[in-house]
């Protein structure tokens, strides 16, 4: 695990969990959790949830869960559910997006909601 109040800069390693309280950027490395709260670059990574209070870049990397606060630039990579307000997509692959991850909270709250009036009875 890697903790930083500032910046963090990894290259060809890999580390289960980094948080970080500024940018954090991984190249040719991976992360199982990565916190920053600054923005995050990954180029030739890949991660398995990535949560940046600022932007975010991924370049020839992977992800399953990108959060971003502000803008994500994709390009040559794979994003399984991105959230963010803004994308920028290159030759990229985003299985599931803002909007419908959206809907699809919206539905399971629904459902749970009923299962739990149904239960009680």
């Amino acid at each position: 695990m890697v903790r930083a109040e500032g910046d963090v800069t990894i290259k060809e390693a890999g580390a289960l969990a980094i948080l970080a309280g500024g940018d954090v950027s991984l190249s040719e490395a991976g992360s199982g959790m990565l916190l920053a709260g600054g923005s995050a670059t990954l180029d030739q990574a890949g991660g398995g949830t990535i949560v940046a209070g600022g932007d975010a870049a991924i370049t020839n990397g992977a992800v399953a869960n990108l959060v971003v606060g502000g803008g994500a630039t994709v390009e040559n990579s794979r994003v399984a559910v991105l959230l963010t307000p803004s994308a920028t997509l290159n030759d990229s692959e985003i299985v599931v997006g803002t909007q419908q991850a959206i809907v699809i909270g919206a539905a399971a709250g629904v459902v749970l909601l009923l299962l739990g009036r149904l239960l009680r009875r």
